[in-house]
């Protein structure tokens, strides 16, 4: 671990190591243990396109290292290995920092031609110096997360190559590594997934610029300064996703500062990152040429999975906002709520958008990883599980909702993938959480409680999160009775999954437990919730009558009529318009998707005024909104519908009994005025496709099964079970 020898902190250090070689290296391998973000060079050169690594954690429980191959960085007679560091979550006042600034821990094992072999690694025979950049914004708090200054006045040539003299810089400090757990970081690094070029360049009063990208993107904003650049002026750059009024902008507190030296250069973060459309320049003697401005959007480097396209453009340009949405939310190997003014990993939000992130992207490794962060966070006595992990004390609100991810997202692995393993590795944590969960009932009923880590009381056992907020309504996440249901609704959720999950790890002790558990539950849901004179419960809302019919609180008595209320709420009471908030929205389209009620969905999702995703695109929005009427505008809250394309539309589901597609449904939804769709997603088994028309009257569908896999398909009256291959189906 490293540090100047004299204590002073160095947010962001330079370190190196020279050393001689007697000949050019058979195998060279790099293992990077960082507090903080670093980046890694070999004789002058980035070994890796990664940026900002490595993944995020909580210091007190997990560090992370990243592997690299050197080989081919390396030669005969001496050679440097520099680093360099960022601050990214180690500040202090976050768990497990202790020192001011980042700490590394980095090994080189070298393999030459002749078998010997050789170890390179921090010691107090490194050398450390400052670096041009400094960190800005405390960094620890909601909404100043803030940037970098870059003085680059500072710059030395040659930093990090064998040849400089380094006999000026100071030795490094040794420390020992926390005592916590090191592990690999099993998940793609963060990459450069698209370049941006600006869409407008303004001027503003007082020599001040407005850099329109087109749309928000998350990552870095690069400017290129002309040759004439004098020394020492000084460039600030604010970041928004959103203008509330002109010459307003929602910054967060996202900005980057930056000393110009004499000549070309170039200004752009390291080690921070920003969610923005807009970029307010000040400093610059004059606009920015377009080409001099380029955006790079960063997030986890996994592979995209899913494409569609139909006969309705907007529902096309949902599926692409949506898509977009959950890749600007995904910098860090985590799902953040918004990467503005928060970049918390709540449960609540990500349990709700799982199934967008699964059915669109390759995102496996992803969740895998975070789950580790999950399980870290729980409380090891009580077993009570935060809202939010990697965690940070006092911030981050929700509920059982929250803390019932520890549940549902091993299981939608478990479908997605058919990886048992992430059952078995997390089903002792939840084993735990729904223990403690069960002792915060009374009388079957799971109580309001405050977790762990929240101290506000006013933050806990929030309902049905950012629904439609009207005047004079009442905000169903606040309400009493309605927040009192949908949490035990996803209380009996989990118990119903915890049920399966026990049943597949072989223990049916546990699963005829948790059977007789969520029974009880259900039939006490149905009492004490359920209005005979109205036929709904609860408030009546859109969430409070799917959700009993989803979970089978509904007795079979009952299941038409309620169905028939919902129907009616959507249709008429709400003139076909969504209204719900995050989980209610993601229960509601699940709901309608198990009873084939697409077309209620598709009466929602093609609705242009509020509430709806329609109206969102009409006043602008690139990215999906916090709420139904604004607030942060690249969030988590309300992107569910993402999954509804590719199973809804293109009808491409998952079967429970064959997790991971070994076995499938193949069931579109003609709907509405649509005439054709065109949907595959590349499963773990390979790439499924449904193509579908309609046309004169005739309804044809072309299926692709991938290899080794089955598939019932459904189309008009005809129901098959088909093998691998590709099929065509035609019905008039």
């Amino acid at each position: 671990m490293t540090k100047t020898s004299a204590g002073t902190p160095l947010p962001f250090p330079w370190l190196r190591k020279t050393f001689e070689l007697k000949g050019k290296p058979r195998r060279a391998t790099a293992y990077v243990n960082a507090l903080g973000y670093y980046e890694l060079y070999v004789n002058g050169r980035k070994v890796d396109d990664y940026v900002l690594a490595p993944a995020v954690s909580d210091y007190s429980r997990r560090t992370l290292y990243v592997t690299h191959d050197v080989t081919d960085y390396l030669v005969a007679g001496r050679n440097c290995v520099t680093l360099w560091l960022g601050r990214g979550w180690y500040v202090k006042g976050h768990p497990g920092v202790i020192h001011d600034g980042p700490l590394v821990r980095a090994q080189i094992d070298i393999v030459l031609s002749d078998g010997d072999g050789l170890r390179v690694g921090t010691d107090a025979t490194w050398r450390v110096r400052p670096s041009p950049a400094t960190p800005l914004g405390k960094g620890t708090a909601f909404g100043d997360y803030g940037g970098e200054r870059y003085d680059a006045r500072l710059e030395l040539d040659g930093w990090n190559g064998a040849a400089l003299n380094d006999a000026d810089w100071e030795p490094a400090a040794v420390f020992d590594p926390p005592r916590v757990l090191t592990a690999a970081q099993m998940i793609e690094p963060n990459r450069i997934v698209e370049t941006l070029t600006p869409a407008k360049i303004e001027e503003n009063p007082a020599g001040a610029w407005l850099i329109d990208m087109g749309k928000n993107y998350v990552g870095w904003l690069e400017l290129k300064l002309p040759a004439d650049t004098a020394a020492g002026a000084n460039i600030r750059i604010e970041y928004a996703d959103w203008t509330p009024a002109p010459g307003r902008w929602a910054t967060f507190n996202q900005r980057d500062e930056y000393a110009t030296r004499p000549g070309a250069q170039t200004i752009r973060s390291r080690f921070n990152y920003h969610g923005f459309r807009y970029a307010h320049v000040t400093g610059l003697t004059r606009a920015p040429a377009a080409a001099d401005v380029k955006g790079q959007a960063i997030r986890t480097g996994y592979a995209r999975a899913s494409s569609f396209e139909s006969s309705n453009d907007l529902l096309n340009r949902i599926y692409r906002t949506v898509a977009w949405t959950y890749e600007c939310l995904t910098l860090g190997g985590y799902v953040v709520d918004c990467p503005t003014r928060e970049r918390l990993g709540y449960g609540g939000d990500a349990g709700t958008s799982i199934e967008t992130g699964m059915f669109n992207f390759d995102t496996g490794g992803l969740y895998n990883r975070w789950s580790s962060n999950w399980r870290d966070a729980q409380d090891p006595v009580s077993g009570d599980q935060p809202y939010t992990a990697p965690n940070y004390p006092d911030q981050g609100g929700g509920g059982p909702m929250w803390s019932g991810f520890i549940v549902t997202m091993p299981w939608q692995i478990y479908l997605q993938y058919g990886d048992r393993r992430a059952l078995e590795t997390n089903y002792p944590a939840m084993q735990k959480w729904l223990a403690f969960a069960e002792s915060k009932t009374f009388d079957h009923i799971l109580e309001p409680y405050v977790s762990i880590g929240i101290r506000m009381p006013q933050w806990n056992y929030l309902g049905d999160w950012v629904t439609p907020r009207r005047p004079g309504a009442t905000d169903p996440a606040r309400d009493p009775v309605a927040a009192r249901f949908i949490n035990n609704c996803h209380y009996l959720y989990t118990l119903q999954l915890a049920a399966k999950i026990a049943a597949v790890l072989g223990k049916p002790r546990d699963a005829a437990m948790y059977t007789q558990r969520a029974a009880t539950l259900g039939r006490t849901l149905q009492e004490r919730f359920y209005d005979p004179a109205k036929g709904v419960y609860a408030t009546g809302e859109q969430p409070y009558l799917a959700l009993p019919l989803l979970l089978g609180i509904t007795p079979p008595a009952l299941r038409d009529s309620v169905r028939k209320t919902l129907e009616q709420t959507i249709l008429v009471k709400n003139q076909g318009h969504i209204d719900a908030g995050m989980h209610g929205t993601y229960f509601l389209l699940k709901q309608l998707m198990a009873d084939d009620r697409n077309d209620l969905i598709f009466t929602m999702a093609t609705q242009t005024t509020f509430p709806s995703w329609g109206d969102m695109l009409e006043r602008g929005a690139t990215t999906i909104w916090e709420n139904w009427s604004g607030g942060s505008h690249i969030h988590d809250c309300l992107i569910s519908i993402g999954s509804w394309f590719i199973q809804g539309i293109g009808g491409i589901r998952l079967d429970e009994s064959a997790p991971g597609f070994r076995h499938f449904i193949i069931k579109p939804a003609v709907v509405g005025d649509l005439t054709f769709a065109r949907t595959a997603y590349r499963s773990a088994q390979g790439e499924i496709a449904t193509d579908w028309r309609v046309e004169n009257g005739v309804r044809r569908l072309q299926v692709t099964v991938p290899p080794g896999t089955t598939a019932t398909v459904y189309w008009g009256k005809t129901v098959r079970e088909v093998a691998s291959g590709r099929y065509e189906f035609t019905e008039k």
